[in-house]
This record gives C-alpha cells, structure tokens and sequence, in this order.
C-alpha cells in the first residue's frame, strides 16, 4: 500500500485564467511595436511610390474641413491614369493643410496597379499607425515597467521564499 508522503511539497498548478492574463498582457505590449514597424514600413512602401511612380494631376473631390475631427480629415483625389481610366484614392490632411473640392495636385502611382496611389505632400496613413505605436508603446510599456519595478522590489525586501 502506498501513503501520501506528507513531507512533500508540491506546487500549485498556475491558474488558467492567470495564464491568459498573462498572454493578454504580452499582446497588448507587443502591439504598440507592431505598429510602429508596420507603419514605417507604409511610409516606406509610400516614400518608394513617390521617387518611383508615375506622376500625374489629380482632382480634389470631397474633402471635409472639420477640424475637430483630427481622424476625419482625409480627402478623395481621382486622376486619370496614363491608360486613360479612371481611378481615385484618399489621402490624409494635416491640419495646416487646407484643400478645397477642385484644387489640383499631384498624385503618384504604381504603373502595373494604379490602384496603388499616393498624393504627393499629403501624409501617409503610416504616419498614424506609426504614432499610434509610440503612444501605446509609452504608456503600456511604462505601466509594465512600473509593475516589474514594483514586483522586484517586494520581492527583495521579503525574500525569495516570502521570509
């Protein structure tokens, strides 16, 4: 017959819902990076099309000048490809930047997809994604490196084995 040994300590089995915290956690940190290598990759990819594409006058065609709106300040070009067909795409507008519906500028675009267009001197969404990342790298970073301070801290002042 076989006894429970009594002197035997064993360790508790960690939560899952300790687990999935944990994992939550570690996403929400890794995301601000995310972001910022995705959007400088955008800004990249957008910096690229504009020493590369094709360049040709595009119209302003809507345009919404709230500016209380910082997220909705984003206006429609078309422009007419070197094929002939007709194409639109969306830029963002920087708020010391005031377009109006039928203003001309300069659009850029791939020669094998004119779809992908950029407006010359407007920004990149990339621009947005990049300082979404910063933001959220500082404050969710900054609060990690707040509780690893804290948690080593009481756990030197109380020992490895809580003594």
């Amino acid at each position: 017959m076989t006894a429970r040994r009594a002197g035997v300590k064993r360790k508790p089995k960690v939560p899952l819902k300790r687990v999935l915290n944990l994992v939550v956690t570690a996403l929400v940190i890794c995301l601000g990076p995310i972001l910022i290598g995705v959007g400088t990759h955008l800004v990249d990819v957008d910096e690229e099309l504009a020493q590369t594409g094709a360049q040709v006058a595009g119209t302003v065609v809507k345009f919404d000048d709230d500016v209380t709106k910082a997220s909705a300040r984003r206006m429609k070009v078309e422009f007419q490809a070197w094929d002939g067909s007709d194409h639109a795409t969306w830029a963002a507008v920087d708020h010391d930047q005031h377009p109006a519906v039928g203003d001309e500028v300069t659009v850029a675009y791939r020669e094998q997809d004119a779809g992908q267009a950029i407006v010359l001197g407007f920004e990149s969404d990339g621009v947005w994604l990049r300082g979404v990342g910063v933001v959220l790298t500082v404050i969710f970073g900054g609060l990690g490196l707040i509780f690893v301070i804290a948690f080593l801290r009481g756990y030197f002042r109380k020992g490895p084995k809580g003594t």
